[in-house]
């Protein structure tokens, strides 16, 4: 995906013209003219509009009032500047004697200056209104909607975002139905809605619970999620969790597994892996939020029982189940031996099922004894004693796990543990912005705040247009001791306000403040 001066390669632009801007002034004695407003569109759906944009090597400058922003090409995916013109540097002298002659390189191949010039004001007023378009699209009643072979889509999000999305949900339900060997039992397909933010999901998809990223609804078939730019990991965790239940809807009829085993699978696929290279689902991942709240539990003294896990409906389905589902599903011991208990207790004929409203499901004492038959034990006890073992070993291994751990941590306010592996994940050349964010964040609440402003910096390096990171900077910098600069925390407060003008806090902090 092409971005900032490449970008305009994505519109045919040749990687080999090169963008500047216009003089202000045309010629001697006139007027300086005011710098035309462009915009930004960025991967993940924000949009900077009307402000001046000036492409640099690598990316472009977006000139705030409060400051000038560098953002990198690898965040954009298009921009336009109405004062770019094009220009090429020669590599040779040849190529030096075609430009004294009025050519220029441009779009692949050599052209008349003229020519070139009325060529990028093409390019540049399809830019302007693909943006225009992609800005207008995030009110939700401009959504597009697409029907695939599998899935229906309403969605108000970037169409290169939207086409990766759809393009694994496909992925998705061939490997899983694929595995399982299972087709779709549903007369209809069930519809896919992506909201582009927060505020669209809570205010349109009102069935669902609160404080959640996503949900599947059951009786509509309607499964309901929204992009958070702000982790987009989690977004994908939480699109493979909630896309579980749908699939497993898709292929079970009325059947409904208890939520000690539907939530624990979902969470096992939670944790899969996208390559969008081979296009293929990794799964059997650690869930390393999870892993961490469970080492937590055991640093306490309190474990699962597996009677206790069975028929429970509680919050450990999510912690406790994941690790023995994780267990049941990666140990070569027992995976065909879920995978026929899944399978059985939904489809076998001979085996008793109740109704549970619209739906059929199986009691508890008749799933604990199908567990122990299909598993080869007599007694949970030893079927338990195996799967603690196996937690105890598990570990969050790879740096994303470990990134993920740290985060969780820090949003359970385990601070103490949180720094651990943040700071191990940090060491180990952490990927997301968001990681040394928390990691700040966790710092400041000690008052590291010399490490923290560190950590925060290089957050906002990554991520230039994240007005939360600057607040988060403005914090750290009022702070008593040697990093404590009131007038740049002010200049971070009014950077973050116009970067989120309808966040008000930001607006307030920059208020509040008075300069020594």
């Amino acid at each position: 995906m092409a971005s900032g001066q490449q970008a305009l390669s994505h519109m045919q632009l040749h990687a080999l013209a090169l963008l500047t801007l216009c003089s202000p002034a045309t010629a001697q004695g006139d007027a300086p003219v005011a710098p035309s407003p462009g915009a930004v569109a960025l991967k993940d759906g924000r949009f900077v509009l009307d402000k001046q944009i000036i492409p640099k090597p690598g990316g472009v400058v977006v000139k705030f009032k409060s400051a000038d922003v560098f953002v990198p090409d690898r965040l954009i995916i298009d921009w336009f500047s109405p004062d770019a013109k094009v220009q090429y540097e020669a590599k040779n002298e040849k190529e030096q004697k075609r430009i004294d002659k009025g050519e220029i390189r441009f779009n692949g191949r050599w052209m008349r200056r003229d020519a070139a010039t009325r060529t990028l004001v093409k390019l540049q007023k399809k830019l302007k209104a693909k943006i225009k378009k992609q800005n207008e699209r995030k009110e939700w009643r401009n959504a597009i909607r697409i029907e695939t072979k599998n899935f229906k889509f309403a969605h108000n999000l970037p169409d290169e975002l939207f086409e990766e999305l759809r393009e694994l949900f496909e992925i998705y339900y061939k490997t899983f139905t694929k595995y399982w060997r299972l087709k779709t039992k549903l007369a209809h397909k069930p519809t896919v809605h992506i909201y582009s933010d927060a505020g669209d999901f809570n205010q349109i998809a009102t069935n669902g619970p609160g404080g959640v990223l996503g949900y599947y609804h059951l009786l509509s078939n309607e499964l309901h999620l929204y992009w958070d730019r702000a982790d987009p990991e989690l977004t994908i965790d939480v699109l493979f969790h909630e896309t579980n239940h749908m699939l497993s809807d898709m292929v079970n009829g009325k059947f409904r597994y208890p939520r000690w085993i539907e939530e624990p699978m979902a969470e096992y696929y939670g944790a899969s892996k996208w390559n969008k290279k081979t296009k293929k689902m990794e799964m059997g991942f650690v869930q390393a939020g999870r892993l961490a709240e469970i080492q937590d539990d055991i640093a306490k003294g309190k474990t699962m029982k597996l009677k206790n896990l069975i028929g429970s409906t509680s919050y450990q389905c999510y912690t406790w189940g994941w690790s023995f589902v994780h267990f049941m599903m990666e140990t070569p011991k027992y995976q065909k031996k879920w995978k026929k208990f899944w399978l059985d207790i939904a489809h076998k004929n001979g085996i008793k099922r109740k109704g549970a409203g619209p739906f059929r499901t199986c009691d508890r004492d008749l799933l604990e004894k199908l567990l122990l038959k299909y598993t080869g034990h007599k007694k949970l006890d030893t079927l338990e004693k195996e799967w603690h073992a196996y937690v105890k070993k598990l570990e969050a291994q790879s740096l994303e796990g470990i990134e993920a751990a740290g985060r969780k941590l820090r949003s359970m306010g385990k601070y103490t543990k949180a720094e651990k592996f943040l700071a191990k994940a940090v060491s180990m050349g952490a990927k997301s912005p968001h990681t040394y964010a928390a990691y700040a964040d966790v710092l400041y609440r000690g008052s590291g705040w010399s490490k923290a402003l560190s950590m925060i910096n290089k957050a906002i390096e990554m991520d230039p247009l994240d007005s939360e990171f600057y607040y988060k900077k403005g914090k750290i910098l009022v702070q008593p001791g040697p990093v404590k600069n009131k007038k740049i925390a002010k200049q971070c407060y009014l950077l973050a306000a116009e970067i989120t003008p309808d966040e008000w806090k930001y607006a307030i902090a920059a208020a509040e403040i008075y300069e020594d």
